[in-house]
């Protein structure tokens, strides 16, 4: 491990019923990968715009997972690149695929923080993470 690692958002109950699976299949909050056809996926300067905006609202716990490309890679599961308004640079990372939750896809989950009514954007300084 160590190549580029995107980012991903996740609910703790979901990410904890997929871990009793050992596969990811949650594209986002309240779809599922087969539905949506891709992971929702951010990038280090995209994650406050995702936590302000989809998820400020959310009052259940937050995880980040910290995602491997080359272990996608590896999985045969591509990550596109795909342009979106607002975006930081203009493109979002998307994951073509569920994905195993092994120590090699999966390189950190961390536990997000609510203080005062928002999202914390915690420290991801050594995880190799796309700025």
């Amino acid at each position: 491990m160590g190549g580029h690692r995107v980012l991903h958002v996740a609910f703790s109950d979901d990410w904890e019923a997929c871990e009793r699976f050992g596969e990811y299949n949650v594209a986002t909050r309240n779809t599922l990968y087969e539905v949506e056809g891709f992971v929702h996926a951010t990038t280090l300067a995209g994650l406050p715009s995702v936590l302000d905006g989809r998820y400020a609202d959310a009052s259940i716990p937050l995880v980040l997972a910290v995602i491997d490309e080359d272990s996608l890679a590896d999985e045969g599961i591509e990550v596109v690149w795909e342009p979106q308004d607002g975006a930081p640079g203009g493109l979002v990372p998307r994951i073509l695929g569920a994905f195993p939750m092994d120590g090699r896809t999966v390189a950190a989950v961390v536990e997000l923080d609510r203080v005062a009514g928002r999202w914390v954007v915690p420290d991801l300084s050594g995880l190799s993470v796309r700025p």
